[in-house]
């Protein structure tokens, strides 16, 4: 494989686009199967069969490659339970779409589509930790793609600011107030900054004051917008709502 840090590998996210296109134009004739109760299973079993045990490559976990590969059992088997597990997920999602084509967030309870924006609104901020800490380093002379920097204890002083976000996204989406949606981004900013100080200071026994007052600042920033966004957004649906309803006693 390709070492980390490679050109390829960086601009490797852009071809899953290019696969994306190529999967979704051979799966439109089979709309109506997807669409189908059982639609994500045959479309699993598809994937089992032919993607991954039959695929023509002697591809690690297929047939041919336990055949005509020298790798051990155990890498072909250890590799099983992930593209198992993704393939099931893009196989059920892919069913949903199939069968709710308007939407599947409004055919789901209205909690979903506030964890899924929590969701989102998490990654979104711990990218905004990335870009900080990205600066930090390059102003500091250090090695971005070092070993040392994507080690479990220097990738650790993320979790807890990445877990407060979501948690505050989720409760944010339900507020109408626009006071309460600057409260969430100044409780993001607090606690993203207390855990990043207290974090370096308990893992590496010293902490980056500066680093830890600038870096909680551009996922506060994202957690405003995305809560700002979602008051818009049932702005709007409101009064398409009204208008619609207006519409249909003028009609009466």
């Amino acid at each position: 494989m390709r070492p980390f840090g490679s050109v390829a590998v960086i601009v490797g996210p852009l071809l899953q686009v290019v696969r994306g296109l190529v999967i979704a134009a051979v799966l439109i004739p089979f709309r109506s199967i997807l669409a189908a109760r059982l639609g994500w299973l045959w479309l699993w079993l598809l994937f089992i069969g032919i993607g991954i045990l039959s695929t023509p490559a002697a591809a690690p976990g297929s047939l041919e490659g336990a055949v005509y590969s020298q790798l051990p059992w155990w890498y072909h088997l250890i590799g099983m339970p992930e593209m198992l597990v993704q393939t099931l997920l893009f196989s059920v999602l892919t069913g949903l779409i199939a069968r709710h084509p308007d939407g599947v967030m409004a055919a789901l309870p209205p909690v979903f589509d506030r964890i899924v924006r929590a969701l989102v609104v998490a990654c979104l901020s711990f990218i905004g930790y990335a870009v900080v800490s990205v600066i930090f380093a390059i102003a500091a002379g250090a090695a971005v793609g070092s070993a040392d920097n994507l080690s479990p204890a220097v990738q650790g002083v993320f979790v807890t600011p990445l877990l407060a976000n979501g948690v505050i996204a989720f409760f944010a989406s339900s507020a109408s107030d626009s006071r309460w949606r600057a409260a969430s981004a100044v409780a993001s900013y607090a606690i993203g900054a207390v855990a990043i100080f207290g974090y370096q200071m308990l893992v590496f026994g010293s902490a980056g004051i500066l680093y830890a007052l600038v870096a909680p600042v551009l996922p506060a920033l994202i957690v405003w917008l995305a809560s700002n966004r979602r008051h818009r957004d049932d702005t709007t649906a409101a009064s398409e709502k009204e208008g619609a309803v207006s519409r249909t006693r003028s009609a009466r």
